[in-house]
């Protein structure tokens, strides 16, 4: 009996893992001070190139193309994944483009994103800096603006999240 193609035929699937880019209350320690939420620290302008730098990086080395990406609904991580998308996603981008900002145009066919609770910390005293961590354990993360961070039509609207709030 002769096989046939998808018998023979090997599929892969790549995942990447990354981290956040540089936040601020690791460099500038009296951010905390005056914080409205100091749990969830935004990234330095650097951490924000840096993002979008590495997205750029993917597109040129990575032997296969990103097709998803989710994101922990902390700050610091939405605004890391949200300028690799731009990057990712970016349609003739200039060399010297430095961040989302430089980019007029995105194709959202390329990647789509879920924000999604189960990759954030364990939501307690414990695993957040007890200093900082709020008070009545209510995060307050507001997903739908989170949302609006990445580049139009990116994000997928039939994801279904594996943790709820």
């Amino acid at each position: 009996m002769a096989s046939t193609e998808s018998e023979t035929t090997t599929f892969y699937q790549n995942v990447v893992v990354m981290r956040h880019g540089d936040r601020k209350d690791n460099f500038d320690p009296t951010w905390i001070k005056t914080a409205e939420r100091p749990w969830d620290p935004p990234l330095v302008d650097n951490g924000m190139a840096r993002a979008f730098r590495t997205g750029r990086t993917f597109r040129t080395i990575l032997p296969f193309q990103i097709h998803r990406v989710f994101v922990s609904p902390f700050i610091r991580c939405v605004q890391t994944a949200s300028e690799v998308v731009a990057a990712l996603c970016a349609v003739d981008v200039e060399a010297n483009a430095k961040s989302s900002t430089d980019v007029i145009k995105f194709d959202p066919s390329k990647v789509k994103v879920s924000i999604e609770y189960g990759l954030c910390e364990m939501l307690n005293k414990e695993a957040i800096r007890v200093d900082v961590a709020p008070k009545d354990g209510n995060f307050g993360f507001d997903v739908p603006l989170l949302e609006t961070m990445f580049p139009s039509g990116t994000l997928d609207p039939s994801f279904e999240r594996v943790y709820g709030k």
